[in-house]
């Protein structure tokens, strides 16, 4: 629901140039540094798995009749792998956190009317850089998940 009244927000009138962008910037860097930190926990929290689950085997291992543990926490560990490699969730982190840092930049720029925001287009100037930088963003990321989805449906055949 928050979302919703942010982009609200932004369609509201009475807005000037510069709180247009200083919200559409603060709503997209919000929803970029949480998707970044979304995607570093899994990536984390399955990495770690991944290393403590073979640990864990290699100290049963020398237990007697402890098969079936074994046997679970391989199961967990491919299980992990499996979802590392399948969420991208390190490749995730690192688009998601470039982005980010990208319009911090770029915001930090546009604030102190420095570089290509120095002039009276600056506004116009910031809206077309952001924004631009985030549709080939997103024209990538349609991309490479097109590319998986048929490199998937060919693989089955």
């Amino acid at each position: 629901m928050r979302e919703w009244r942010d982009v609200q927000a932004l369609f509201s009138e009475n807005k000037t140039p510069e709180e247009i962008c200083r919200i559409r910037t603060q709503y997209t860097m919000e929803w970029y540094i949480r998707k970044a930190n979304w995607n570093k926990r899994i990536y984390y929290g399955l990495s770690f798995i991944g290393m403590l689950c073979p640990l864990v085997n290699v100290v049963l291992a020398s237990c007697e009749g402890k098969q079936m543990a074994i046997v679970i926490f391989s199961a967990i560990t491919s299980l992990a792998a499996s979802l590392l490699a399948m969420t991208n969730a390190r490749l995730k982190w690192e688009n998601y956190r470039s982005a980010a840092e990208f319009l911090k930049r770029e915001y930090t720029l546009f604030q102190a009317r420095a570089g290509a925001y120095q002039g009276e287009r600056r506004v116009s100037a910031y809206l077309n850089t952001t924004e631009d930088y985030m549709g080939k963003t997103h024209a990538s990321w349609q991309k490479l998940f097109k590319d998986k989805a048929k490199i998937g449906s060919t693989a089955a055949y």
